[in-house]
């Protein structure tokens, strides 16, 4: 059986390190990038990269990285982003080229992720996801947070798409978007370990979802009407 490999882009100290464990525990390799990842980290079974996500060139070498050192990944899990916070009446007072920075982040390398995990998808035998960490912006605009939503809306309509595309092939691809009970934004205490939790089961296919899942800490998925909940 082949060695399972996943990459993690964009591990911070909750989902990111989360999932970095999860997925290890599980008998996975895993490779995981940000910005100031220590490199002196890896062992056998952990890749500590540093990559940049505003730079498609960072990207595209990340993956090539891997593919050198141990083969395509069969799991793929973004979890990076910008955020430019702003308030409600001045959600385009945002500089330019911070704006361009955040697109690139938070939407053309999510692109460049699955065009890189499909380009050498050919080459794996067995199940294939890509995941996505989003949030409710997909449903609707919310004031103060354009950077993020824009990227948020691209990356599901890319996740949708590539979903109807590749599924029959057995490569899904998921956008996951953890909601309070009531199904509002998790807009503060978003649950690493939950969403480690939904991320693993998705890639090991213990149940069959949609692209869109959203889900519930404790509870697992739960579907919600497709509307933005405040």
């Amino acid at each position: 059986m082949a060695q399972k490999i996943v990459i993690v882009l964009g591990c911070g100290p909750n989902i990111g390190t989360s999932t970095v464990k999860t997925f290890r525990a599980d008998g996975y390799k895993v490779a995981y990038a940000s910005r100031k990842s220590d490199e002196n980290a890896s062992d056998d079974m952990t890749l500590a990269l540093r990559c940049d996500l505003s730079q498609s060139k960072s990207v595209e070498e990340l993956f090539e990285t891997v593919r050198q050192k141990w083969g395509e990944p069969s799991v793929v899990v973004h979890n990076g982003y910008a955020h430019y916070a702003t308030k409600p009446e001045e959600s385009f007072n945002i500089p330019t080229e911070t704006f361009e920075e955040q697109l690139a982040i938070n939407s053309t390398s999510v692109f460049l992720a699955i065009r890189e995990m499909v380009a050498g998808s050919a080459k794996l035998a067995g199940p294939k996801t890509f995941i996505f960490t989003g949030n409710q912006s997909n449903e609707g605009g919310v004031p103060g947070w354009l950077s993020l939503g824009v990227g948020k809306v691209s990356s599901a309509y890319m996740i949708e798409l590539a979903d109807n595309v590749y599924r029959e092939q057995d490569f899904r691809f998921h956008f996951v978007d953890e909601r309070t009970p009531k199904g509002k934004p998790m807009f503060v205490g978003l649950g690493g370990q939950a969403h480690a939790d939904m991320f693993l089961s998705l890639a090991e296919r213990e149940v069959e979802l949609p692209w869109l899942v959203t889900f519930v800490s404790g509870k697992g998925y739960v579907e919600f009407p497709r509307k933005l909940i405040l």
